[in-house]
């Protein structure tokens, strides 16, 4: 075959791939001022106790939500080939999923308020079933309009199901203003997206078919199954220990603190793995090609998502004065634990891009094995420093976490890993420098004009950024990079 018609695949493949990825960007930057909203809203119409019921439960039951899926889309997304066949059987595998899912959490009830010791729970907790049922059924549709590049009518889904879902859990709020307004808000957002999955997609699922194996589909969905269910373990430890420990106060105060954390991170994380992921997993077979991917990739991001999380640290206290109101000043300190280790958390999801794109699920399952139950265990840990202790442990597990997972993922491709450390530990690093330029200016600004203060802070964080891409020049190409992220996309 002449290179020609293979380049001309590539590129237009990157074409795709840079349409998608900014149509996701967008459609993630509509997302998050919904959810910005939400912060706003619903934490003046709801009190600590309504967040902490809901993230008590949450903590437990959200790994319902793997079992839903199975890693049986993901399988989908990163097969090269899938008939039509195996897709049918794919989607009543994953319809199978979502109501073992739900029921397990339904009749697991009376188990988890039992736990913390809140029988208010019960109700609570079975309502939270119904999405992990909505969830295994639009699983296939939306991982069939993830392989088509299809990330339009994806994020028009989402975009449509969190203003609906934040618009019923206002009106909720305001008239029973209880944790009801969150449970609704999940449940209406569910529905949406499962209904608008479905009829976009354009397609019917069959009947099953023996003739069609999945196996290589199962196969790869259980090793990261496995892996998936101990990083949630890791991740969600420190809401239960917090919850169990210190109560439903503290668990909403812990709550606000890592969703605030967690919003910038999500934005880009789920838009940038939804174009990443069909793109590298066409590119598995060109080392140098998915190697180079992969580190500008891992560029972009941390260039979006490490000032924003750094100078959120250093302006904490105003921040959470502005967002959430003088009720939850004590947010402010442990989201700016949790902001700073969330900064090594999303370095590390390129670890995740290599294992999945490559199919190295086994391997992705080792190195959970052993790494998260070692978080859990230094969470539980911190936990006798009280709630802060939880945060500092939470954000130096990660930090400790991150290049071990690169180096681990380069191992499993048999791609070296040192280029990806390089280009992460120096974004990192400039950041970090501007962050503490920052910080030494903003404490100088009066306590009381909160928004005087993220002025200071952004002006003086740019400021020291902008030496620092005059003196270095490797930054000024990671900068380059960024602003050329659609040529990169077609190279």
């Amino acid at each position: 075959m002449s290179e020609a018609p293979v380049r001309t695949g590539v590129e237009a493949l990157g074409r795709s791939a840079a349409r998608g990825g900014l149509v996701t960007l967008v459609g993630q930057g509509i997302r998050a001022l919904v959810q910005v909203a939400s912060i706003l809203v619903l934490a003046r119409l709801l009190s600590p106790d309504d967040y902490g019921y809901v993230a008590m439960v949450g903590a437990i039951v959200g790994a319902a939500t793997i079992l839903q899926d199975f890693g049986l889309a993901r399988a989908a997304v990163q097969a090269p080939i899938i008939t039509r066949g195996q897709r049918d059987n794919l989607f009543w595998l994953n319809v199978g999923c979502g109501v073992v899912a739900s029921a397990l959490v339904a009749v697991g009830a009376p188990m988890v308020a039992g736990f913390y010791g809140e029988p208010l729970l019960v109700d609570l907790t079975r309502w939270l079933a119904i999405p992990f049922l909505l969830g295994g059924i639009s699983a296939q549709f939306r991982a069939s309009l993830t392989r088509d590049l299809r990330f339009a009518a994806l994020v028009t889904i989402d975009v449509l199901a969190s203003m609906l879902g934040l618009l019923v859990a206002i009106g909720v709020a305001v008239f029973d203003g209880s944790y009801w307004a969150l449970v609704t808000q999940q449940i209406v957002a569910a529905v949406i997206v499962c209904a608008g999955s479905a009829i976009v997609a354009g397609w019917l699922p069959g009947l099953p078919r023996r003739r069609e194996s999945v196996r290589s589909f199962v196969s790869y969905g259980l090793n990261q199954l496995g892996a998936q269910l101990l990083t949630y373990a890791s991740l969600n430890a420190d809401a239960v220990v917090v919850g169990a420990r210190f109560g439903t106060t503290a668990a909403g105060i812990y709550d606000r603190a890592f969703r605030m954390m967690m919003l910038p991170i999500r934005q880009l994380q789920f838009p940038v793995t939804r174009v990443a992921m069909p793109v590298l997993s066409r590119l598995q077979d060109d080392a140098e090609a998915f190697s180079g991917f992969v580190v500008r990739g891992q560029v972009i991001l941390l260039n979006l998502l490490a000032p924003a999380m750094m100078l959120s640290a250093v302006v904490a206290g105003p921040l959470v004065e502005i967002a959430l109101g003088p009720r939850w000043a004590e947010v402010a300190p442990l989201y700016a634990v949790l902001a700073m280790g969330g900064v090594f958390q999303a370095a590390g999801f390129t670890s995740g891009w290599v294992f999945m794109a490559t199919g190295e699920m086994r391997s992705q399952f080792r190195f959970a094995l052993w790494s998260r139950p070692l978080m859990v265990v230094a969470v539980i840990v911190g936990s006798i420093w009280g709630v802060m202790g939880v945060a500092v442990a939470y954000g130096v597990g990660s930090a400790l976490l991150w290049p071990i997972s690169l180096l681990w993922a380069g191992r499993a491709a048999g791609l070296p890993a040192r280029p990806w450390l390089t280009s992460s530990c120096r974004t990192v690093a400039v950041h970090g420098i501007a962050a503490l330029g920052a910080a030494g200016v903003v404490h100088l600004v009066d306590p009381g004009a909160p928004w005087i203060a993220i002025g200071t802070a952004f002006v003086s964080a740019a400021a020291t950024f902008a030496l620092e891409a005059l003196v270095w020049p490797a930054l000024r190409g990671d900068l380059r990079d960024v602003m050329r992220t659609r040529a990169l996309l077609r190279r």
